[in-house]
């Protein structure tokens, strides 16, 4: 009978601790209270996603790394084979964003340095330029997609640092969407809110 009752005792201490994990921030660091409705990425970035945006993925599979990923689309998803013959999902406008944490400020600085450098030699540049939203400030670029293997023809990326966080924010739309990349970045930045 004992052993029945350390049993239960223990499985119960587990369940317990299977829903324990970090909590949500309680403030944001631009002042607002942290909503439970925002799409929150790796604790550290809540977005309050804008309308027209369907979020799609948030994943912390590689959250051992430090790295945390998610997406919102606009539109209906349409059937796609990319370049390495896999079936995937494509739509009018789609949002990437990926957030990486390392051990100091200044490498997340240099990472995100690093993929404004990479998105100018994989894109056809338009313009670069500082954008800031919510006291964050972004390096970012406007761009057509040079690579016949991208089903997008467009788009404008955002890369920064939050403390010893880089981010990444990507927009890419097709060449039929009327969405136009900037003006869905700066929205999207707008609704990006950082943990206190």
């Amino acid at each position: 009978m004992r052993k029945k009752a350390e049993l239960v005792l223990a499985l119960c201490a587990l369940l317990t601790l299977a829903g324990c994990g970090p909590a949500a921030p309680q403030k944001a660091a631009d002042g607002l209270d942290w909503d439970e409705n925002w799409v929150t990425v790796g604790n550290i970035l809540g977005v309050d996603t804008p309308g027209g945006l369907e979020p799609r993925e948030n994943s912390d599979a590689l959250s051992a790394k430090g790295m945390y990923y998610a997406t919102w689309s606009i539109g209906e998803a349409e059937p796609y084979v990319n370049a390495d013959g896999e079936d995937a999902e494509i739509y009018d406008a789609q949002i990437y964003l990926l957030l990486a944490g390392y051990d100091a400020a200044e490498k997340a600085e240099d990472a995100a340095a690093e993929w404004l450098e990479m998105a100018s030699e994989q894109y056809q540049v338009e313009h670069t330029f500082e954008a800031e939203h919510n006291g964050q400030t972004y390096s970012a670029v406007t761009y057509t997609c040079a690579s016949e293997t991208n089903p997008y023809a467009r788009g404008a990326s955002a890369f920064g640092a939050y403390g010893n966080y880089a981010i990444s924010v990507e927009i890419q739309c097709r060449e039929e969407s009327d969405t136009d990349p900037r003006g869905l970045m700066d929205s999207f930045l707008q609704n990006c809110h950082y943990a206190a």
